[in-house]
């Protein structure tokens, strides 16, 4: 400090604060930052100047207080007014006001000083840029000093070049208004009125503080708002006539305070004012109002007030068209919670359903809380005439256990809506509702029915015509992709993969990332199918696109998962169909395609040589969906995937159990892993005949080659190589199209050798690793065999077999000993003892 320097009061130039003002901790300590620049910025009545002077009071650093003149922005008088603010502080004697170059100066006083210096710049809004960067470039030069510039909107501080010169740090409008906490404080109410009063203030200062006072004079706090705002209005109203606006600007104001926030096309569309956006900047200016980050301006609460009370009394006529016009603007920048919002203000549920079948997948997944505060306290009565209002409500209270009988009570309501003959209800809305049906139906294991409520939307989709779609158009990927969903678990897959394609179609014609969800589920579904060529094609569509990793990872991108898990095995890379099924994890207790994800990973732990493991995890994946395990419908999906896990650990016993028990008797699927099951047990004949009989006919690409391998290694087995070469050569060619390669890993070594022999399978290629264990020390039998030894333990004479079986002794003393010489066996007891121990007694 210079010698000619005396000790000066510590609040110099600080303004004084009210002896009632509501002290702010949150925004002191916000302040108290290491940052070299601190932006303070906000509209007047946010509580700029009181905030600093608080945090002024409270701070260990020294204040120098510069209120600017905003005639008066150059930079060297910028200089010198900060040279006599730290003069009246003490920090240096009177400036020389000839100086030639201030703002050396000043940077050489701060860094005189043995004090930690912040430079408070109130008022800072109309310092031009050559000012601001001057002083910048002074503080970058020294040794820790600080500035704090408060503006009322958008300046020369905000620019993108300051930060290039020092770090900056910004307490927006946002910051600056009271939160929940500190109105609980201020008013001395509880969290729950705190929450009303914020809803109802917008945390805005002045009104905080006005209605402190009220309540101070023993109002009832939580009325205070109302009380205090006829204060805040008539400042705010004084601020606005004597800001000398225009009455077209006024008048534009007026018009555009419709709505809570506006982006500048929403505002020339309410205003009728092409150059709109100098007009806000006014009101910026003014402090009426501010700029968001994202370009969105919102007037503060109390000039709200003002202006749509005079919105309300001067231009009725208009008032429908602008509240139209402001929810199409907060529905084309994606602000689909604005626009309910704004909707029920005005009381207009019609126009709340609008808004909702063009937000609906963002309402649900990201403002479901929000939304229920908007219509919960809408009665019966009214929701019976807008049932989508009804099934939002309803959906949102599905997700709490304490709600969840008013939800079931407000679904049946808007179900009983869609199913009537009623007019009134849009074609539109009893879609979207069928959707939601399906979808809580397939939810809660009604797969079958979602299905046909499914098909039921899908058709009243197609025979609307796509103008009356076109304002939902963002939403129809979704909504497609979820009732193909429905359709696929309902068992019409078909006519799911074609909802899939069209939900495809319609967001690569709009907005590519809706879909990313129906993409995955086509990559997947043809991955399982065994059409390898599609689910590469849809595979890469999303390793090329910018898709985010959590959706790879998440829900929607599970069946995206399973495709690169199969593809990875087909292209012999285990580890990596490992790595890929890795992420089911976190999902597998809540997802609802946890019986694909078991398939999945049933799948990579078989093609792994970990078929334990394989069972286990199934195992697990039952405990932990407990009754969704035990019924039929998810013990059929799962039995292929366990019966071939069986047969891997040698359990024969068990893979026949599982397909006696789980597995659809009369599906194609269910035919080919028994004939698989007879050749593993070296009855090849009957493995050919049973394929060779069925009626049924594969319904999937790797049913077909797994058929066909079977097949060929069959005949390969029974009459030779000559025989299988015509089927092997047809194999071939539904192997390379269809680029599979598992369907020949699938038996033992035994089989996969004379497979990969029969296809003329080259060493070049990749060689099929068999999945199962080999069955060369297990005795073959044939059909007939096994009949006769199961008779054997019965204790039966001979004679009385031979009659029970319909053949002669002598043709039962030639099967008995070829039986013997298969099994290494001396007699019935021997034959019966080794039969145990290979596991042939037991009935297919």
């Amino acid at each position: 400090m210079p010698a000619s320097a005396v000790p000066v009061p510590v609040f110099v130039d600080v303004p004084r604060l009210p002896r009632d003002v509501a002290s702010r901790p949150r925004l002191v300590a916000a302040l108290e930052n290491d940052s070299p620049l601190t932006v303070l910025r906000g509209a007047s009545g946010l509580g700029k100047t009181v905030a600093l002077a608080e945090w002024s009071r409270t701070t260990a650093s020294t204040v120098v207080w510069v209120t600017v003149d905003e005639t008066r922005t150059g930079s060297a008088e910028l200089a010198h007014a900060a040279l006599r603010a730290m003069a009246r502080r003490g920090l240096t004697s009177p400036p020389d006001e000839t100086l030639t170059h201030p703002w050396r100066a000043v940077a050489q006083r701060l860094n005189e000083t043995s004090e930690d210096v912040v430079l408070v710049l109130d008022d800072a809004a109309s310092l031009p840029r050559e000012s601001v960067f001057d002083l910048c470039q002074s503080l970058a030069a020294t040794h820790g000093a600080r500035v704090i510039a408060a503006t009322n909107r958008r300046s020369a501080f905000d620019g993108d070049g300051v930060s290039l010169v020092i770090d900056r740090t910004l307490i927006g409008p946002d910051e600056l208004l009271f939160d929940v906490e500190e109105i609980s404080r201020t008013l001395g109410v509880d969290e729950s009125d705190a929450e009303d009063i914020r809803a109802a203030s917008g945390g805005f200062p002045a009104l905080i503080h006005a209605a402190s006072k009220r309540s101070a004079l023993g109002d009832d706090p939580s009325s205070a708002i109302e009380a205090a705002s006829p204060a805040a209005e008539e400042y705010m109203q004084s601020r606005l006539e004597r800001s000398g606006v225009d009455a077209d600007a006024r008048t534009a104001w007026v018009r555009i305070s419709v709505a809570d926030a506006v982006d500048v096309a929403s505002a020339r569309a309410l205003s009728g004012v092409d150059e709109i956006e100098r007009t806000l900047d006014d009101a910026e200016a003014f402090g009426f109002g501010s700029w968001s980050a994202d370009r969105l301006f919102s007037f503060a609460p109390v000039v709200r007030t003002l202006l749509r009370r005079e919105l309300v009394r001067s231009h009725t006529d208009e008032l429908s068209h602008l509240m139209h016009l402001a929810v199409e603007g907060a529905l084309q920048r994606r602000a689909p919670l604005d626009a309910l919002q704004l909707a029920m203000e005005y009381d207009d549920l019609p126009l709340a359903s609008h808004v909702i079948m063009s937000g609906w997948s963002q309402l649900l997944e990201h403002h479901g809380p929000a939304a229920v505060r908007l219509l919960r306290r809408l009665p019966v009565s009214r929701l019976k005439d807008q049932p989508l209002i009804a099934m939002l409500l309803a959906i949102c209270y599905n997700a709490s256990n304490l709600r969840r009988l008013r939800g079931l009570q407000l679904m049946r309501v808007a179900i009983s809506a869609a199913n009537s003959r009623r007019n009134d209800v849009p074609t539109t809305e009893r879609v979207f509702i069928w959707a939601a049906e399906s979808a809580a139906l397939r939810l809660i294991g009604m797969t079958e029915r979602a299905a046909q409520v499914a098909a039921r939307a899908l058709a009243l989709y197609r025979e609307t015509p796509e103008s009356v779609w076109q304002p939902y158009a963002l939403e129809m990927p979704l909504l497609c992709t979820h009732l193909g969903i429905s359709l696929y678990y309902g068992g019409r897959e078909d006519a799911a993969i074609e909802c899939f394609e069209n939900a495809a179609a319609l967001a690569a014609s709009r907005d590519l990332s809706k879909a990313f969800h129906s993409i995955a589920l086509l990559s997947g579904i043809h991955a399982l199918n065994g059409d390898m060529p599609e689910a590469r094609h849809y595979a890469e569509l999303i390793r090329e696109s910018a898709w985010e990793q959590h959706q790879r990872d998440g829900y929607r991108g599970t069946f995206y998962r399973v495709a690169e898990a199969l593809l990875a095995i087909e292209d012999g890379d285990v580890a990596a169909a490992r790595e890929h099924v890795r992420v089911f994890g976190p999902h597998r207790s809540t997802s609802e395609h946890w019986a694909t994800m078991g398939l999945a990973e049933a799948w990579v732990a078989l093609h792994e040589g970990r078929a334990a493991a394989g069972l286990e995890q199934l195992e697990s994946l039952r405990r932990l969906r407990r009754r969704e395990t035990s019924g039929t419908h998810a013990r059929h999906v799962l039995s292929r995937a366990r019966a071939l896990l069986h047969l891997a650990v040698g359990d024969v016993a068990a893979a026949r159990a599982t397909l006696r028990h789980d597995a659809k008797p009369d599906e194609f699927g269910t035919i080919v892993e028994r004939a698989r099951l007879a050749l593993f047990e070296g009855d090849a004949s009957d493995a050919a005949r049973m394929l060779a009989q069925t009626r049924q006919v594969p319904q999937t690409s790797r049913q077909r080659a797994e058929a066909a391998a079977i097949q060929v290694a069959a005949l390969r087995r029974t009459a030779g190589a000559t025989t299988a070469a015509k089927a092997a050569a047809a194999l071939r060619i539904q192997l390379d199209d269809r680029e599979l390669t598992t369907p020949v890993a699938l038996f033992g070594p035994e089989d996969v050798e004379l497979l990969q022999d029969a296809l003329a399978i080259r060493d070049s290629e990749r060689l099929a690793t068999a999945v199962l264990p080999a069955t060369s020390e297990r005795p073959r039998l044939s059909a007939r065999e096994r009949v006769v030894l199961r008779a054997l333990t019965s204790g039966a004479s001979l004679q009385s077999i031979a009659a029970d079986l319909n053949v002669s002794q002598n043709t039962l003393k030639t099967q008995l000993r070829s039986i013997y010489r298969k099994l290494d066996a001396r007699n019935r007891a021997d034959a019966i003892e080794q039969a145990a121990k290979h596991d042939l007694l037991t009935d297919h």
